[in-house]
């Protein structure tokens, strides 16, 4: 399994744990929403709790299909399709959530 660093609490990241990627690097989903809730402006406060919400929702279900098991290489085919499709999405919300 790949081990990366967050970049806030310097704790390892680890692949079967919530976590994204920004610019700074690799962070646990929970240091990184409560890091932008102490940096965003008050009026962008709503957009942020809907936005991690999102991301929160995303990176679970991400999790949820690393858990299935598949044997035909069929199946393994859509898992993985549908595995990168929610990345990408949990990949924009980030980014989204960044740029508040």
């Amino acid at each position: 399994m790949a081990e990366f660093e967050c970049y806030v609490c310097r704790k390892k990241v680890k692949t079967g744990e919530k976590f994204t990627f920004t610019k700074t690097g690799s962070v646990h989903f929970d240091c990184f929403a409560s890091t932008r809730r102490k940096e965003v402006s008050p009026e962008k406060v709503e957009k942020l709790s809907i936005l991690v919400s999102l991301l929160d929702s995303e990176l679970t279900h991400l999790l949820n299909i690393l858990n299935l098991q598949t044997f035909s290489a069929e199946a393994k085919e859509m898992l993985k399709t549908r595995y990168k499709d929610i990345e990408k999405n949990a990949g924009e919300t980030t980014r989204m959530i960044s740029e508040l």
